[in-house]
C-alpha cells in the first residue's frame, strides 16, 4: 500500500490518522516501522469497512474513488503522471471544488493539499483543467448523464455528490 493510500484513507474515513500523517516527515513515514505499520493497519481497516459495507460499489464503497475522476482525466490527456500522482492532483482538485461547494473549510482543503506536497507530490495538474473537464464525460461513474463525485466534506469525512457535467465544470470555473 503506496503512501497517497494512507492518505487517502485518511482523508476519506480517519480524521486520527491523517493528522498523525501530518504531523511526521516523510522520510519517518518512509522509514518509522511502527508508524508505517500504524498507518499501514489504519488504511486497511477503512477501506475493509468500507468494502464490507458495500462489496458492489454502489453506496460507500465509491468513497474510496477520491480523487480519481479526475485522476483518470489527467490521465488520459496527459502521459507525464503515474496513477498515484494522478490521484494526488486530483484529490487537491477536488478539495479545492469542495471549498466552492461550501462543504470543506478552506482550512481542511490547505491540510490536504499540504500532507500531499510534504509527501512529495506536485499537485500542478500537466494539462488545462478544461482539457481534463472534457474527459470527465468519459469517466466510468458517468450514470445516466450525472457524474458521481467524492468530496471530502472534513477531515476524514467524504460523500458522494451526484452532479451534472455542467454543475461540475462550474467549480473549476
Amino acid at each position: 500500500m503506496c503512501i497517497r493510500d494512507r492518505v487517502k484513507a485518511a482523508i476519506i474515513a480517519d480524521a486520527d490518522l491523517f493528522g498523525r500523517i501530518e504531523r511526521t516527515t516523510f522520510e519517518a513515514l518512509r522509514t518509522d516501522t511502527d508508524l508505517l505499520s500504524d498507518a499501514v493497519s489504519a488504511a486497511i481497516r477503512v477501506k475493509a469497512d468500507i468494502v464490507e459495507r458495500d462489496e458492489r460499489e454502489s453506496g460507500d464503497r465509491r468513497e474510496l474513488n477520491l480523487g480519481h475522476t479526475l485522476a483518470h482525466a489527467i490521465e488520459k490527456a496527459s502521459n507525464r503522471m503515474n496513477h498515484g500522482e494522478a490521484v494526488a492532483v486530483g484529490t487537491a482538485l477536488i478539495a479545492d471544488a469542495s471549498v466552492k461547494l461550501g462543504v470543506l473549510t478552506a482550512e481542511d482543503r490547505d491540510r490536504i493539499a499540504g500532507v500531499l506536497k510534504k509527501l512529495g507530490f506536485d499537485l500542478t495538474p500537466p494539462v488545462d483543467v478544461k482539457r481534463l473537464l472534457k474527459e470527465v464525460d468519459k469517466d466510468k461513474k458517468n450514470e445516466d448523464g450525472m457524474l458521481r463525485i467524492v468530496v471530502p466534506v472534513g477531515i476524514g469525512d467524504c460523500d458522494v455528490r451526484r452532479m451534472s457535467h455542467d454543475e461540475f465544470a462550474a467549480l473549476f470555473a
